[in-house]
Protein backbone atom coordinates (compact mmCIF):
# COMPACT_ATOMS: atom_id res chain seq x y z
CA UNK A 1 0.00 0.00 0.00
CA UNK A 2 1.39 3.29 -1.33
CA UNK A 3 1.80 6.04 1.69
CA UNK A 4 -0.69 7.96 0.93
CA UNK A 5 -3.44 5.13 1.11
CA UNK A 6 -1.60 4.71 4.52
CA UNK A 7 -2.79 8.18 5.39
CA UNK A 8 -5.81 7.96 4.44
CA UNK A 9 -6.69 4.48 6.33
CA UNK A 10 -4.98 6.37 9.43
CA UNK A 11 -7.17 9.35 9.30
CA UNK A 12 -10.03 7.07 9.29
CA UNK A 13 -9.26 5.22 12.25
CA UNK A 14 -8.63 8.15 13.89
CA UNK A 15 -12.67 9.50 12.84
CA UNK A 16 -13.36 5.62 13.64
CA UNK A 17 -11.97 6.21 17.34
CA UNK A 18 -13.37 9.56 17.74
CA UNK A 19 -16.77 7.59 17.05
CA UNK A 20 -16.20 5.02 20.10
CA UNK A 21 -15.38 7.75 22.23
CA UNK A 22 -18.58 9.79 21.54
CA UNK A 23 -20.81 6.98 21.23
CA UNK A 24 -19.34 5.68 24.32
CA UNK A 25 -20.07 9.21 26.00
CA UNK A 26 -23.70 9.01 24.73
CA UNK A 27 -24.22 5.69 26.29
CA UNK A 28 -23.30 6.76 29.22
CA UNK A 29 -25.38 9.42 29.92
CA UNK A 30 -27.97 7.78 27.98
CA UNK A 31 -31.07 8.08 30.66
CA UNK A 32 -33.27 5.14 28.80
CA UNK A 33 -31.98 2.02 30.08
CA UNK A 34 -34.04 -0.24 27.45
CA UNK A 35 -31.76 1.75 24.51
CA UNK A 36 -28.76 -0.53 26.38
CA UNK A 37 -29.27 -3.29 23.72
CA UNK A 38 -29.15 -1.03 20.69
CA UNK A 39 -26.10 0.96 21.83
CA UNK A 40 -24.42 -2.31 22.76
CA UNK A 41 -25.09 -3.26 18.93
CA UNK A 42 -23.89 -0.06 17.70
CA UNK A 43 -20.52 -0.97 19.84
CA UNK A 44 -19.95 -4.06 18.21
CA UNK A 45 -20.65 -3.04 14.83
CA UNK A 46 -18.15 0.11 15.11
CA UNK A 47 -15.73 -2.25 16.29
CA UNK A 48 -16.11 -4.55 13.33
CA UNK A 49 -15.64 -1.27 11.04
CA UNK A 50 -12.47 -1.00 12.54
CA UNK A 51 -11.25 -4.09 13.03
CA UNK A 52 -12.00 -4.17 8.77
CA UNK A 53 -9.99 -0.86 8.40
CA UNK A 54 -7.18 -2.09 9.97
CA UNK A 55 -7.27 -5.11 7.82
CA UNK A 56 -7.39 -2.81 5.12
CA UNK A 57 -3.38 -1.94 5.03
CA UNK A 58 -3.17 -5.71 3.94
CA UNK A 59 -5.86 -6.85 2.47
CA UNK A 60 -7.98 -4.31 -0.13
CA UNK A 61 -11.33 -5.81 0.10
CA UNK A 62 -11.52 -5.17 4.21
CA UNK A 63 -11.96 -2.08 2.43
CA UNK A 64 -15.53 -3.18 1.34
CA UNK A 65 -16.32 -4.66 4.00
CA UNK A 66 -15.36 -1.62 5.80
CA UNK A 67 -17.99 0.11 3.87
CA UNK A 68 -20.67 -2.05 3.93
CA UNK A 69 -20.57 -2.22 7.70
CA UNK A 70 -20.58 1.84 7.73
CA UNK A 71 -24.43 1.47 5.96
CA UNK A 72 -25.31 -0.75 9.38
CA UNK A 73 -23.96 1.30 11.90
CA UNK A 74 -25.14 4.35 10.12
CA UNK A 75 -28.59 2.85 10.21
CA UNK A 76 -28.10 2.10 14.03
CA UNK A 77 -26.72 5.73 14.93
CA UNK A 78 -29.83 7.26 13.06
CA UNK A 79 -32.19 4.91 14.63
CA UNK A 80 -30.80 6.17 18.20
CA UNK A 81 -30.64 9.50 17.27
CA UNK A 82 -34.19 9.67 15.93
CA UNK A 83 -35.49 8.22 19.11
CA UNK A 84 -33.50 10.17 21.41
CA UNK A 85 -35.60 11.42 23.84
CA UNK A 86 -33.16 15.04 24.45
CA UNK A 87 -32.01 17.57 21.66
CA UNK A 88 -28.93 18.26 24.04
CA UNK A 89 -26.90 14.64 22.29
CA UNK A 90 -28.03 16.35 18.94
CA UNK A 91 -24.49 17.65 18.20
CA UNK A 92 -22.76 14.23 19.44
CA UNK A 93 -24.82 12.04 16.79
CA UNK A 94 -23.71 15.03 14.30
CA UNK A 95 -20.35 14.32 15.29
CA UNK A 96 -20.58 10.72 14.68
CA UNK A 97 -22.20 11.04 10.86
CA UNK A 98 -19.40 13.44 10.02
CA UNK A 99 -16.61 10.90 11.08
CA UNK A 100 -18.92 8.06 9.40
CA UNK A 101 -18.57 10.71 6.09
CA UNK A 102 -15.08 11.02 6.13
CA UNK A 103 -13.98 7.02 6.64
CA UNK A 104 -16.73 6.17 3.93
CA UNK A 105 -14.76 9.02 1.52
CA UNK A 106 -11.36 7.78 2.17
CA UNK A 107 -12.15 4.19 1.71
CA UNK A 108 -13.71 5.03 -1.49
CA UNK A 109 -10.42 7.28 -2.53
CA UNK A 110 -8.28 4.21 -1.39
CA UNK A 111 -10.11 2.39 -3.91
CA UNK A 112 -9.45 4.94 -6.46
CA UNK A 113 -12.93 6.40 -6.59
CA UNK A 114 -13.40 10.27 -5.37
CA UNK A 115 -15.02 13.72 -5.45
Amino acid sequence: MDQKNAALLDDAIKALNNCRNTLANISETCCTPDRSPNMKEARLLLDNILSSTKESYKNEQSIHKCIEAIGSFGSKIGFLYATCCTSTREPMYQSIFTNLMLVHGNMYSVLGHSH
